[in-house]
């Protein structure tokens, strides 16, 4: 089961993710496959920089320059490993280039445009070299390359490339992402100070934050913000929003909202100002517990706490709790201030680098040394977080409750370059008290916390049961290329471990779960505290045990876990009672059952994307004693079925006892061969004989969206964009796929900023549009005065958000003179094969070619066009040359209304011979066609294999240069497979912006002499 949640977001910069970072001032101052976002390509409607010199690698060799001086671990660097670790990179952001590198006999091939050229690698034994070499391919590949690719992006690829063979956190930020994390560890911006979220595709107010601006102008929770300035906010991202509303302090910025009860829309306008977001909450508990969570180490958080806890104090608070859950780190001072706080001596934490070595010891202890302490932790806390819990841990001051941390114990630094990216580089590790790092190992909680699930019922894919913890893990452990630390020592183990069933929240009968603001006078500071059972739990650890040392609060621990273990017993026997499951335990020792057991699946296995599949678990006890508490839980590959847990309970010998489950396989799930294995739990370890299931996924017939557009002017006619005019874009979406849309939405966006309006942005096509059909849509859009540079640009996009397909483009619009219009009238016939365009010039688009015996109604002429009625109510229009036109010889008729209209984006299709979806050979040979109305460019393919951590590996490029027929490609191709479920992309492209996508999966069977590829 997934569940989805919403992300509130506050006006303010992104989440800045498992990062330990020491911010030093400098001199010196880049599955589903998401092939349209990776791509690195010029933004349309932006003006192009001064063109990259890609060759001379400023960027890549200053970060070299760096990694020399400041890497933590020298001995990581490996120039020939980074070398075609960068080309990698760079394959997959420039879709003609193919790297093929060869390893063993130290060469490397590069394609691009299926011009081949090997570049041997053996003298690449030193990061000058590796520069030298890569400063060669990149000459290579530029020359033969695409034209419009954004270079200093490709350089960007290559550094990150680079950067990845040391270690998970050494990224290379672009200019934009640099911002970001500006904004993050400063923890203030200017904005307008409120926290909002889409619901229901409405951007809603959760709460205006206060003393902001806001909150001083009246804005209130529940508030629906319909425009920002003169954008409408119905087709943007929370994220977009955002950036719409955040801005430099002493700005201005108007939102239009719409209120309950509120006729009409209401203008709101608001000066940005500096706003701190705390990342800081803290509520006192009843018996006199405070508690204290920090979201975030961003600077003046400790300070933000000690204020926290003298507030608590004076109110009585004479313990504590606090909530490291989630937190992902931050800034080092702030761990070691906000350790500081809870501890008077000994070491909070040392970094080291090299032979260097630097202890932060505890100086002030100004906040509680005394009072009893716990520490929630997670999976999700990291880096800045561990510092703080291992401190606590390892200087005996708190007990820590929870899960096993994620395991980062590295420093990053931070570097500044010229064009505003930044360089995050690991130059450190930090060890906690003892010089214990816990690097891949986490810190493991003194009482471990395991979550629980069982539904009410079991007749619906929402009604699951989880009674383990998953089987795959997300810690630094799991990351590719992560440290290892010669500190490390893998020895801690929990003093108690509590499973728990977590709380429910209901919905009323009939409802689905809502997520809706709360009301203004629920909008307090502390409306986000809820007390759930880990919170409960320690708040009874230290409101009952008073003491100020580890060693003791866990000792008084031990009744407070075996009174709860056994209040949690009850209730998981109950609960699985509910749905038919007999959880008892034995009454007395003994000896061991054998057990049966087969999983079967629902209509022999085969399954249509959309569909509910039931999985049944079938359990026999051919033993002679009772089977108590037997678990079954799924094995395989597939985030649908895997770690699905099918309780059986207890089964009595010769009994037979089934579980089932449902299970939602997505609308957009696609063609693969599952094979389904089972994990058996039994209380006494019974032996168990396990026969598995296989399901066969049938991926929906897809929509492919075609579309043709047209600018129509209303303001002088004249087709063409002036300053102040009102216009409407009319598009044409057309479905040339084999399946119908299911939920197809069309939008437009103003890619052009100030000076371009948008009446309407969103459109949503209700009834499904079946493949051949043909829908139109108009978005009213006008310029005004403030409209800057020479071009009016906007973004239109067509996707089905079931059946995750999408196609997208931006359209230019060059502002141009404008074309007087001179009275005409009377019909003209117009030679066959002329382009009918949108406006009166040679550079606007092509909406048609005129057909033999064409004649139209005339509407004006406009200099040396003339402009006419495409059908019979006028409602299509164009313009002709006039020197193409004659007079008509009888009336433009309907039947003489002929043209053929041209589509301005038509997908290719792709065609595969597919020779079943299941192999046990290394490598799966794909073939097919790719074909297209106007031309196709080429087609390449992309393999990714979760298990074996192989992520979107081009293996195939084909060009279609200098092809036969420009409208078809025939391709054939040898993929690689690794053992298990091997996700295959084909990937076509009629140009840079145009293209189709066909995904499947292809099982290998798991070799069992030779090794995966």
């Amino acid at each position: 089961m997934r569940s989805r949640l919403n992300l509130a977001l506050v006006v303010a910069a992104g989440a800045l993710a498992l990062v330990l970072t020491v911010v030093r001032q400098s001199p010196e101052g880049v599955v589903s496959i998401e092939l349209n976002t990776q791509e690195v390509r010029a933004a349309p409607g932006e003006p192009q920089a001064p063109r990259h010199d890609l060759s001379a690698l400023k960027i890549f060799n200053l970060t070299l320059l760096r990694i020399k001086d400041r890497y933590v671990d020298p001995a990581r660097v490996d120039p020939k490993k980074m070398l075609y670790a960068a080309l990698d990179s760079v394959q997959f952001n420039i879709p003609e280039v193919l790297v093929e590198p060869d390893p063993l006999h130290s060469k490397v091939r590069v394609t691009v445009n299926d011009k081949p050229e090997t570049f041997d690698t053996d003298d690449v034994d030193s990061p000058w070299r590796l520069a030298g070499k890569l400063k060669k391919v990149f000459r290579f590949i530029e020359i033969n390359m695409n034209a419009g690719a954004d270079l200093a992006k490709v350089e960007y690829a290559a550094v990150n490339g680079m950067l990845s063979t040391l270690d998970p956190h050494s990224i290379l930020m672009d200019p934009e992402q640099a911002r970001d994390m500006d904004v993050s560890t400063s923890g203030k911006f200017g904005g307008l100070g409120i926290v909002i979220r889409m619901i229901e595709r409405k951007l809603t107010v959760v709460k205006p934050m206060k003393d902001t601006p806001a909150w001083r102008k009246g804005i209130k929770s529940g508030d629906h913000i319909v425009r920002i300035n003169q954008e409408p906010t119905e087709n943007l991202t929370s994220n977009e929003a955002v950036d719409r509303m955040r801005g430099d302090p002493r700005t201005g910025v108007t939102l239009y909202i719409e209120r309950k009860g509120i006729d009409g829309l209401m203008r709101f306008d608001l000066i940005r100002d500096v706003i701190r977001v705390s990342q800081v909450e803290h509520k006192l508990l009843d018996k006199g517990v405070g508690y204290i969570r920090v979201k975030q180490f961003s600077k003046g958080i400790a300070s933000d706490v000690a204020d926290a806890m003298r507030e608590m104090s004076t109110k009585g608070a004479s313990s504590w709790v606090l909530d490291l859950r989630g937190n992902p780190g931050g800034l080092l001072e702030e761990a070691v201030q906000l350790s500081d706080l809870f501890v008077d001596n000994g070491t909070i934490v040392t970094t080291v680098s090299g032979r260097d070595r630097e202890a932060r010891r505890a100086e002030h202890g100004f906040g509680d040394t005394t009072s009893s302490l716990a520490v929630l932790v997670s999976a999700g806390s990291a880096s800045a977080s561990e510092i703080v819990a291992g401190a606590l841990k390892n200087l005996d001051r708190a007990a820590i409750v929870g899960t096993r941390t994620f395991g980062k114990g590295s420093v990053q630094e931070l570097y500044d370059n010229d064009d505003h990216s930044k360089l995050k580089l690991t130059i450190a590790q930090y060890l906690t008290p003892g010089d214990r790092s816990i690097q891949n190992l986490g810190i493991v909680p003194d009482i471990l916390l395991q979550r629980m699930y069982v539904p009410d019922k079991n007749d619906s894919p929402q009604d699951f049961v989880r009674l383990l913890a998953p089987t795959r893990t997300y810690g630094e452990k799991d990351l590719d290329a992560h440290l290892v630390s010669t500190y490390a020592r893998d020895v801690d183990k929990p003093a108690f471990e509590l499973p728990y069933l977590v709380d429910k929240k209901k919905p009323a009968a009939g409802a689905a779960p809502e997520v809706k603001p709360p009301d203004d006078d629920e909008a307090t500071d502390d409306d986000e505290v809820i007390e759930d059972f880990e919170i409960r739990f320690a708040k009874q650890l230290v409101s009952n045990v008073s003491a100020p040392t580890r060693p003791k609060l866990v000792a008084g621990a031990g009744r407070l876990v075996q009174a709860a273990r056994a209040d949690e017993e009850k209730k998981l026997v109950a609960a699985l009672q509910t749905v038919g499951v007999d959880w008892s335990a034995p009454p007395t020792a003994a000896g061991k059952p054998s057990l049966d057991v087969a999983l079967v699946a629902s209509s022999s296995g085969q399954v249509k994307a959309g569909e509910i599949v039931t999985l049944t678990t079938t359990v026999k006890n051919t033993g002679t004693e009772p089977a108590y508490r037997v678990l079954s839980r799924i094995q395989g590959d597939d985030p649908v079925f895997e770690d699905a847990e099918l309780p059986i309970g207890k089964v009595a010998p010769g009994e037979t006892r089934t579980y089932s489950t449902r299970l939602q396989v997505p609308r957009d799930a696609l063609d693969r061969v599952d094979r389904l294995g089972l994990e058996v739990r039994e209380l006494h370890n019974a032996a168990a004989h396990v026969t598995p299931a296989e399901i066969k996924i049938a991926a929906a017939p897809r929509p492919v969206f075609a579309y043709a557009w047209q600018l129509i002017d209303d303001g002088n006619g004249d087709g063409l964009v002036q300053r102040g005019e009102h216009y409407r874009l009319q598009v044409q979406i057309k479905n040339t796929g084999t399946g119908a849309t299911q939920e197809a939405t069309v939008l437009l966006r103003n890619a052009t900023g100030d000076g371009v309006v948008l009446d309407k942005s969103r459109a949503e096509l209700k009834d499904p549009l079946a493949p051949g059909d043909v829908r139109e849509i108009e978005f009213p859009l006008a310029t005004d005065a403030t409209l800057k540079g020479n071009e009016m640009v906007v973004e239109l996009m067509a996707y089905d958000s079931a059946l995750d397909v999408q196609a997208s483009d931006k359209l230019h619009f060059k502002l141009a003179p404008t074309v007087a219009a001179q009275p005409r009238s009377g019909e003209v016939s117009v030679r066959p094969s002329i382009a009918i365009r949108s406006g009166a010039s040679e550079d606007a688009s092509v909406v048609g070619y005129t057909a033999r015996g064409a004649a139209f109604p005339v509407i004006a002429a406009y200099g040396a066009w003339t402009k006419v009625k495409l059908n019979a109510a006028g409602t299509k229009v164009g313009f002709v040359p006039s020197s193409t036109t004659s007079q008509a010889t009888s009336t433009a008729g309907p039947e003489r209304l002929q043209y053929s209209q041209t589509w301005n984006s038509t997908p290719p299709m792709i065609a595969l011979n597919l020779a079943g979806l299941e192999t046990s050979a290394p490598s799966y040979k794909l073939s097919g066609n790719v074909s297209a109305e106007q031309h196709v460019e080429d087609v390449y393919i992309f393999v990714s294999n979760q298990s074996s951590k192989i992520e979107s590996r081009k293996v195939f490029y084909r060009s279609n240069r200098g092809g036969k027929d420009g409208k078809q490609l025939d391709f054939a191709a040898d993929i690689p497979l690794w053992a298990g479920s091997n996700m295959v992309t084909v990937v076509a492209r009629a140009s840079s912006e145009v293209r189709s996508v066909k995904t499947m999966y292809v099982y290998r069977e798991p070799p069992r002499t030779a090794q995966a590829p």
